[in-house]
């Protein structure tokens, strides 16, 4: 895996996921709520800026053939 720094594009409190984009990524990354390093309510906002591991995830998640661990807003 590999750290990168990024930020959110999307995020849907309801599905508990959302999108984010780095410049050490190839395309887009599936973010799920579970991998976010928050106290609280689990969730991001367009805009925010994070730290992540990122890992392809050849068989793809809704579209997006990376996800993202260990989410740590900056």
């Amino acid at each position: 895996m590999q750290r990168v720094q990024g930020v959110c594009v999307r995020w849907s409190d309801d599905d508990g996921w959302g999108v984010l984009r780095s410049d050490g990524v190839d395309s887009e990354v599936f973010a799920h709520f579970s991998e976010l390093n928050v106290t609280g309510f689990h969730a991001l906002l367009a805009g925010d800026r994070v730290q992540f591991d990122v890992e392809p995830f050849p068989s793809g998640q809704d579209g997006y053939f990376y996800r993202a661990h260990n989410i740590t807003p900056m």
